[in-house]
């Protein structure tokens, strides 16, 4: 008899394939399921000892393939194949008598990213590496289940402990639970969809990369034994893993691929630097984890195991490592400074690109789209506007940044998490070897701003001239950057450095616009202007608590005109069909919509 599904009811309309935020609601407790169960280390020993370390490690990131995996963010459909897999009967009629509990359209989530990485924690520690549970019955299912819930406690203790407060004032209780809510985003949500992640990484560093940093490729190829393009055909191999309803999963035999071809060694040495053994997991998931964070899983995000098979632990890493794992490849012999330097200059190229394919120069008519202005004030300090988009009476300014926060601090002392933001995005108070950090971020963004506004342009003047509207936007590389209330945090720092504005002007709040959302964008704006989606979120969110992302995907005026970027899926496709011929010589033509 076929075990029946998860019954709670489909929502009316899903969200756009073409986004990926998965904002999570409401978790199933422990207590829900298995009343009367202890919350405690003892209790997740006593579950985890019976199975054998690798099987279960294997079964954890095949959880984790599926609710993190691409494709379309349909919490239902992610968590009934979660389920199918590892809950049986007894478990599903206890989670559907939950779910009858909730609202209709609400779907409580069993397991999600944050969770499962926890619970691998435990299972490096706790199980035995031979001689227990492989193959799962219904008690063992059970014992996971159970085990998995527990986790669930242990992260949520971990992540948000005291840092919500319903008793400070709410500005203060918002900046309190910055690093809560960006942690939360981050360790809930899925894999970027796996078009734009390869052509992006693809682009970023067989284009714009090497144009800032000529030692690019030689030293890469010291580093990693690879080219770029070697490089970027292993990992475009293992990406086609990575959909979350694979019929295969995320486990694959990595003693076959491009096994007799000219790729073999290539894929050794790439499997070398990017892969680790159980043994050393246990060691990456817990020596200096309140230091480093997820760092040694990021930088190695695939399990090889003692048989030869292998499998991508956490998607959202994997796809980390598309797009910005070639640089830190670089780190360990280089200059550090140097490296990020040339990435932020690689960074605005490409969003300039995207921005030019947008608004390309047409014969006859005057030029909407302006990067790269370069101009002086009347005190003679020389400044730069990344790009600005002229809609008289509205001009779009952006300012752009490829920053890196420091995630392994983002759940210490709040006052210290505010300041890295405040270094990387806005003006330090930390004054570094005597000197006074530059401006960056909103601090810059609000200078130029300023400048336009009290007519100081120098050279740059010009463009607005008959500009009333500024809508300020800060394009940034760090998607995590949607979390709730970092708009709210930094357009708060934007005014308070911009200052008052004349009656004749308009100052519009500042946005944080990730890459992921102008890459959206590149093959949406046919539909509707850049300066209307700006002025609606505003609207709607004056206070800039939901993300722009976050608008685009609910709002619907907008969540069926965006789609991804005509020009980013085809130099994935070129890179899919290369890696195919390379590593699968022999395997069928892959059909695009299934990579999707």
């Amino acid at each position: 008899m076929k075990t029946p599904g998860l019954i709670i009811p489909r929502p009316a309309r899903q969200r756009s394939a073409a986004l990926t935020s998965n904002e999570i609601g409401v978790y199933v407790p422990l207590e829900a399921l298995f009343p009367g169960t202890e919350v405690s280390e003892a209790t997740m020993q006593e579950l985890l000892q019976p199975f054998g370390r690798d099987a279960l490690l294997v079964a954890c990131a095949r959880l984790n393939a599926i609710v993190g995996g691409t494709g379309k963010p349909d919490t239902l459909a992610r968590q009934q194949r979660a389920i199918g897999m590892i809950c049986g009967a007894d478990d599903l009629r206890r989670i559907n008598e939950f779910a009858r509990t909730r609202p209709p359209g609400d779907v409580p989530v069993v397991f999600f990213r944050g969770q499962l990485l926890e619970l691998m924690r435990w299972v490096a520690r706790f199980c035995a590496p031979t001689n227990g549970i492989e193959s799962f019955d219904e008690s063992a299912k059970s014992r996971l289940l159970k085990a998995a819930l527990i986790a669930s406690k242990f992260w949520s203790d971990r992540v948000f402990a005291d840092r919500f407060s319903a008793t400070l004032p709410v500005d203060e209780a918002r900046e309190r639970a910055l690093g809560a809510f960006r942690r939360g985003l981050e360790e809930s949500m899925i894999a970027p969809y796996l078009g734009t992640t390869l052509g992006r990484g693809w682009s970023l560093f067989s284009e714009h990369f090497p144009r800032h940093y000529p030692d690019f490729e030689p030293e890469f190829v010291k580093a990693t034994g690879l080219t770029v393009e070697q490089y970027f055909t292993c990992v475009t191999g293992l990406a086609l893993y990575l959909p979350f309803d694979s019929p295969t999963g995320s486990l694959f035999d990595a003693s076959t691929v491009a096994d007799a071809t000219a790729y073999r060694k290539k894929f050794e040495a790439y499997m070398a630097s990017e892969s680790q053994t159980p043994e050393e997991l246990a060691v990456t998931l817990w020596d200096g984890l309140a230091e480093r964070g997820y760092r040694d899983l990021r930088e190695r995000p695939i399990l090889r195991l003692a048989n030869g098979r292998a499998i991508i632990l956490d998607p959202v890493f994997f796809s980390e490592k598309i797009s910005v794992g070639p640089l830190f490849h670089l780190l360990p012999g280089g200059n550090a400074n140097k490296i990020f330097g040339a990435f932020g200059k690689a960074f605005e190229d490409y969003a300039n690109g995207i921005l030019r394919r947008m608004y390309p120069d047409r014969p006859g008519l005057a030029s909407r789209l302006r990067c790269g202005v370069e101009a002086r004030d009347s005190e003679g300090r020389d400044f730069e506007i990344d790009a600005v988009l002229d809609y008289v009476p509205q001009a779009v300014v952006f300012e752009q940044k490829a920053a890196w926060l420091r995630d392994e601090v983002v759940l210490g002392d709040i006052e210290v998490w505010i300041e890295q933001i405040r270094s990387r995005y806005g003006i330090s108070s930390v004054q570094m070897g005597g000197k006074k950090e530059r401006p960056k971020g909103v601090a810059q963004l609000a200078q130029i701003v300023r400048r336009i506004i009290d007519r100081n342009g120098g050279a740059a003047q010009p463009i607005f001239e008959e500009v009333s509207v500024i809508h300020p936007v800060l394009l940034v590389h760090d998607t995590r950057l949607n979390a709730p209330a970092y708009g709210t945090f930094l357009d708060a720092e934007f005014r308070r450095l911009f200052g008052s504005v004349p009656k004749d002007k308009r100052v519009m709040p500042m946005v944080i616009m990730t890459i992921d959302d102008l890459e959206n964008l590149e093959s949406s704006v046919a539909e509707f202007g850049m300066q209307q989606l700006l002025a609606d979120y505003a609207a709607a969110q004056p206070e800039g608590l939901v993300s722009l992302h976050n608008f685009m995907v609910h709002d619907e005026r907008y969540a069926e005109k965006v789609k991804v970027s005509a020009q980013l899926v085809a130099d994935a496709r070129r890179l899919i069909q290369l890696a195919q011929r390379e590593l699968f010589p022999n395997s069928p033509d892959l059909d695009w919509d299934e990579a999707n």
